[in-house]
């Protein structure tokens, strides 16, 4: 019983589709399968459960998208901190605004 919990937790539940080229001059079929998809544009990411639908849809425009697999679905906002860089360097604290000479 515990391994068949553990074997179900480490298989991932989505398939993260990236779409890397673009669909222009191809068949309409495969510009419907990307709309369908929810693919729009070039370098942009959704999530789909994984399922035999989703895989065949897939499977039609593998040419034209990067597949990984992922244990959970991201938000927009969740992939837009993980793209942000390090600002390199921390404010511990302000300092005020007014600056004084000394004569």
């Amino acid at each position: 019983m515990l391994k068949n919990i553990l074997t179900e937790m480490a298989t991932p539940k989505y398939f993260k589709v990236t779409q890397l080229r673009s669909a222009i001059a191809l068949p309409q079929k495969k510009k419907d399968t990307l709309l369908r998809l929810g693919l729009r544009r070039r370098h942009q990411t959704v999530f789909h459960r994984i399922c035999p639908q989703q895989a065949g849809m897939i499977a039609t425009v593998k040419e034209l998208v990067k597949v990984e697999l992922a244990d959970e679905s991201l938000t927009k906002d969740e992939m837009r901190q993980q793209r942000k860089s390090d600002p390199g360097f921390t404010i511990e604290k302000a300092v005020s605004g007014t600056a004084s000479t000394s004569n």
